[in-house]
């Protein structure tokens, strides 16, 4: 497929265009609601970096398993793509995720999700620089509206940027820039295999990286107890496995700038569903933010 910034392929249709965004929406909706799971899970006495550890084994395993059982033949990749999918692994999945984290533990919620969500800048700036074809100007206009929205969305207007800490805004942009590498690099896999696939392998990846850095599987010791292993898999099912596969089926259908622009509605629907759920209502100002994310992201659907 081509589209901004794509190597090779046809342009999608506007059906094709559509579902893509949709699947990704439904991405960050999984994304969204697995914060407040994550919450339960830091109080129970989870680091970061275990929750890292523990997500991408869990996701490992169940994809690995589901592969096995229903398509075996998915297993296969070929040699000359093994470097891809292990920067994939390590640059992008196992990266985003730590950083991420990592942000969360110096820095505001609201400033880490502003500063991860940079990630269409940088790829647009990557599809520019690297792409066949040149990204439109109506990609460009929709990145500035979904990351001023974001900005509103977050809350980041309340925080004095000055004070900050360094190295949790370092760890923001380290999130943004691990999420444009798993972005580029999982488009261009997606043309050669499919989304499982690639999916499962990023997880392995990660998984043998983070049971390195930490202890091996230590989350196990945990399971005992009933609110750590609902939590668990909550997060580990519905907050890691559904979306990263949701996200690169997407990838299929829309490029990785139109995706990462898309998926930059994972703030509105953590601010929804803390309002449902707690009652956090959004603020004029956040509204208004959610508002020209959303119009920005109809926008490019229609004429992207």
């Amino acid at each position: 497929m081509t589209n901004e910034g794509d190597v090779g392929g046809s342009h999608p249709t506007p059906g094709q265009k559509a579902r893509g965004t949709l699947i990704i929406l439904v991405a960050a909706l999984c994304w969204a609601s697995s914060g407040t799971a994550a919450k339960h899970l830091f109080l129970l006495g989870v680091t970061p970096a275990g929750l890292v550890q523990m997500r991408a084994t869990m996701a490992a395993i169940i994809i690995g398993l589901w592969l096995a059982v229903s398509r075996p033949g998915l297993f296969h990749v070929e040699k000359r793509d093994l470097p891809r999918i292990i920067a994939l692994g390590f640059f992008g999945m196992a990266m985003v995720q730590y950083t991420y984290m990592f942000a969360i533990s110096r820095v505001h919620v609201a400033v880490a999700i502003l500063m991860q969500y940079m990630a269409p800048v940088f790829i647009f700036l990557w599809a520019l620089a690297f792409g066949t074809k040149r990204p439109s100007v109506l990609s460009a206009v929709t990145i500035t509206g979904t990351v001023i929205g974001c900005y509103f969305v977050s809350g980041a207007y309340d925080f004095n940027f000055a004070e900050l800490d360094l190295l949790g805004l370092g760890g923001g942009l380290a999130a943004a820039l691990s999420f444009a590498v798993y972005s580029i690099l999982g488009e261009r896999l997606m043309r050669r295999y499919d989304p499982k696939t690639i999916t499962f392998y990023a997880f392995l990846v990660s998984a043998a990286i983070w049971n390195i850095v930490e202890p091996p599987f230590a989350f196990i010791s945990k399971c005992a107890d009933p609110s750590f292993l609902f939590w668990g898999m909550y997060v580990g099912l519905l907050g890691t496995v559904i979306p990263f596969l949701l996200y690169v089926v997407g990838i299929k259908q829309v490029s990785s700038v139109n995706a990462s622009i898309t998926a930059t509605t994972e703030p509105i629907f953590a601010g929804l569903i803390a309002w449902a759920f707690i009652g956090e209502a959004l603020t004029p100002v956040q509204m208004v933010g959610a508002a020209l994310v959303m119009l920005s992201i109809g926008v490019l659907t229609v004429k992207g």
